[in-house]
């Protein structure tokens, strides 16, 4: 993701995902036949969430996390 973007794009968000295909490819084969489709998939759900999360979510700013410290001591 360059710096200039906010948002990730697919061509990025797809590498990302070829990039754990091999890992979940091979935990698969773990799975009884019948279930792995439906597993992959869910799996490919899964991480397209997480990386949604990650990569978009926004951590405080310095004073709204220096107001939060000040408030739990």
């Amino acid at each position: 993701m360059s710096v200039q973007e906010d948002k990730m794009t697919n061509g990025e968000m797809e590498e990302l995902i070829e990039t754990f295909t091999p890992m979940i490819k091979k935990k698969l084969q773990n799975t009884a036949y019948q279930e792995r489709e439906d597993l992959e998939q869910e799996l490919y759900i899964k991480l397209i969430e997480k990386i949604d999360r990650l990569i978009y979510q926004e951590g405080p700013g310095f004073w709204e996390f220096i107001v939060e410290y000040m408030t739990k001591m």
